[in-house]
């Protein structure tokens, strides 16, 4: 799996370890993800449609879906969707899972966001800090500060603003 997921999930199936189907093959990701290279499981759940007539997003979306984000704070949702696999680098890939991710987490929590374009842009928006903050080439004095964490964020919901005191949360 590690060198070629899709041909390592086929010898799984072959082997009869798993089925040949996304719930099971999501399931089998999520079982082993401590075993598997994380970035190999992001780059697979990531796939364009296309790619294996979207059998990859059907996974994903079962992959999320097996997911229960109920009751957590959104950075520790956001944490828990992650510590599975490595985020793609690609801003398309990112998208595309960061927006099942928002789904999910207004589906079991819907008093936190007006709507699920809220969760995804703030989503987004938490993965960009992260990058800020731990990022080296980013000298300190270029590093987001809470209140510009505050300020890139003002008008996502909806267009109105979220709670200061909840982004602050999410940034401290």
């Amino acid at each position: 799996f590690n060198l070629n997921p899709k041909k390592g999930l086929a010898y799984f199936v072959s082997r009869g370890v798993l089925e040949h189907d996304s719930k099971s093959v999501a399931k089998f990701l999520h079982l082993h993800s401590e075993r598997l290279d994380k970035a190999a499981i992001g780059d697979y759940l990531a796939k364009e449609r296309e790619y294996q007539e979207g059998f990859c997003i059907k996974v994903l979306h079962e992959y999320v879906e097996q997911m229960d984000f109920t009751g957590m704070r959104f950075d520790e949702a956001i944490r828990h969707y992650l510590k599975g696999f490595r985020l793609p680098g690609e801003a398309q890939k990112i998208d595309r899972m960061m927006e099942k991710f928002a789904e999910r987490f207004c589906l079991q929590n819907p008093s936190i966001f007006p709507n699920a374009d809220t969760a995804f842009i703030l989503a987004f928006s938490v993965i960009m800090l992260n990058t800020d903050l731990h990022n080296p080439a980013i000298k300190d004095e270029r590093k987001m500060t809470k209140n510009g964490f505050v300020s890139i964020n003002r008008g996502i919901a909806s267009g109105a603003d979220l709670d200061e005191d909840f982004l602050g949360e999410i940034f401290d």
